[in-house]
């Protein structure tokens, strides 16, 4: 069984990590500030209740303003999801674990299992949901994806040994395969409540990811190469 280490400063950070930074960037801006404010607690509501059950009146007592006022922020309920997707999409949790010396790439989706990683499996669903019905969404996730893919297909060239046969023609392939397997985490709480926050569930998937790297890696001869990731 694979060795898992999750950092916590990693497993248990929010999914738009931009716009928490964001917020504190702008202490002493009051407009962006209260923006701030509006999107973190919209994303909440709409990984804990969904799109279709939230309000803006209720984002708006969540954020401490009145229902008139959100609105100099943001034209509708819709501008405002399409805000709280970009920050999740745009933070980038799958590369974090490809810097040299950082966290192997089976830890980084292990990750993913944790109970402190419920808020983003809860809004990454409900994104996939939402980009079935708008256009603008689709877009916005798709793009993310490419771009998470080619980020893993990266790390898995990179992490070639030398002296072995380079497999880069699989790499997207296999990385595209990765991703799957992470979105296919996002419904835990759906498919397999009872293993949320599994410690041997979750070195079963960092486990699952190293055979998958390693079957289809660099050969010497007729074996595969474990890459290391």
């Amino acid at each position: 069984m694979a060795s898992r280490s999750v950092p916590a400063d990693r497993a248990g950070q929010p999914p738009a990590r931009a716009v928490v930074a964001g917020a504190e960037r702008t202490r002493g801006k009051p407009e962006a500030s209260t923006r701030a404010r509006i999107v973190a607690a919209a994303e909440r509501l709409f990984a804990e209740r969904g799109f279709g059950d939230v309000t803006m009146p209720m984002i708006a007592k969540a954020s401490g303003i009145t229902a008139g006022a959100i609105y100099k922020h943001f034209d509708s309920k819709v501008a405002l999801f399409f805000e709280v997707i970009r920050g999740a999409v745009e933070s980038t949790v799958v590369s974090a674990g490809g810097e040299p010396g950082g966290t192997t790439l089976p830890n980084v989706v292990a990750g993913f299992t944790t109970r402190d990683r419920k808020r983003f499996r809860q809004l990454a669903v409900e994104i996939h949901a939402a980009s079935l019905k708008h256009r603008e969404v689709r877009l916005l996730l798709r793009r993310s994806v490419e771009r998470q893919i080619a980020e893993i297909s990266g790390m898995i060239v990179a992490g070639r040994r030398a002296g072995t046969r380079d497999r880069a023609d699989r790499a997207e392939l296999l990385a595209s395969a990765v991703m799957v397997f992470i979105m296919g985490l996002m419904h835990m709480e759906t498919l397999v409540p009872q293993l949320v926050g599994n410690e041997d569930w979750a070195d079963v998937v960092a486990s699952c990811v190293a055979l998958m790297l390693g079957a289809f890696g660099p050969r010497r001869g007729d074996e595969p190469v474990f890459d290391g990731f």
